[in-house]
């Protein structure tokens, strides 16, 4: 019953999609790209979760009484070193469930968050300004990225400030940082 409401779903949002492709405004819009051809599926073993599950997925990931590892980013490769001044991990029965990168303050204030689980990137949060308490409400995020086996499921993008580092509807970049982030957290707990 729930894979049946999972693929009416993404058949709806399809459809969608390919009847409203206009050309509206970068700003405060709402990208959602096609799910892998695999999920249309009925008989797959492994549904795509749907945006609200992994929504649901972070919530629990922040509600972790985890203290984070800290890795300084001063012996890293030149650009996580220029970028970045700190990494904390959070890790849960030996998985990374949480990676949150810290700017130099003087530089900028824009964090980013990746949130995974033990099937790898869940979801990348990234925020103009990352001051403030975790957990905040999905409608005060700049800019979300929701991942399904190493594949790019939906994208939302709150924020005025443009991503230059991301492609147009293209996570490549996220999911190569998470995995230099987990290489990192991986070498200083060697």
């Amino acid at each position: 019953m729930k894979k049946n409401i999972i693929i009416a779903g993404l058949l709806i949002a399809t459809i969608g999609l390919s009847s409203c492709k206009s050309n509206e405004s970068k700003e405060n819009q709402e990208v959602k790209t096609d799910p892998p051809k695999e999920v249309a599926s009925p008989t797959s073993s492994n549904p795509v979760p749907s945006v609200e599950e992994i929504d649901s997925m972070r919530a629990e990931i922040e509600s972790l009484q985890i203290e984070p590892v800290e890795v300084s980013t001063s012996g890293l490769r030149e650009k996580t070193r220029q970028k970045w001044s700190k990494i904390h991990f959070y890790v849960q029965n030996d998985i990374v469930v949480r990676v949150k990168t810290y700017p130099h303050p003087e530089i900028t204030k824009r964090t980013e968050e990746f949130y995974a689980n033990e099937d790898g990137l869940l979801l990348v949060v990234i925020e103009d300004n990352g001051e403030g308490a975790k957990g905040k409400p999905k409608n005060e995020l700049d800019k979300m990225y929701y991942f399904n086996n190493g594949q790019l499921i939906n994208e939302s993008k709150k924020a005025k400030v443009s991503e230059y580092t991301i492609k147009e509807s293209d996570a490549e970049e996220l999911l190569s940082e998470f995995n230099e982030y987990l290489e990192i957290y991986k070498e200083a707990q060697e």
